[in-house]
């Protein structure tokens, strides 16, 4: 099947933020650099996209590097994290909406970092242990 081309920003517009490409990788560790740079996200395409994606076979996805769960800073110039953030959830949504196999999950599968292992380990004072 093939996939759609990835929406790029006009000509001459090199210094567009990498939205999808870092909302990509926020969502499956992948770097995705065939995405491009655009002026805002458009959701929807991307959401199709990488719908179309997860339903591919692994010869057709990139392989996941390994991943601290964070998104590069390369990606990230540009986009402010408040606007990051209302736009990764709005693309969560609707990548559940889309409904992927549950058995390919969308998120990368990947080791915690020690942040998160720090967290899991955390208990509140009257845990008794």
């Amino acid at each position: 099947m093939p996939q759609p081309q990835p929406q790029q920003s006009p000509a001459g517009s090199g210094s567009d933020p990498a939205w999808h490409q870092a909302l990509a990788y926020a969502v499956t560790g992948r770097r995705l650099e065939q995405l491009g740079r655009q002026s805002r996200p458009d959701l929807p395409w991307l959401t199709d996209y990488l719908s179309r994606l997860t339903r591919g076979t692994a010869a057709e996805a990139p392989e996941a590097p390994s991943s601290d769960g964070r998104v590069p800073a390369d990606l990230m110039t540009g986009i402010g994290p408040a606007q990051f953030g209302a736009a990764l959830r709005e693309l969560r949504h609707a990548l559940d909406a889309a409904g992927p196999p549950r058995e390919q999950p969308v998120t990368a599968d990947r080791p915690w970092s020690a942040e998160e292992l720090r967290l899991m380990a955390d208990r509140p004072p009257h845990h008794g242990s």
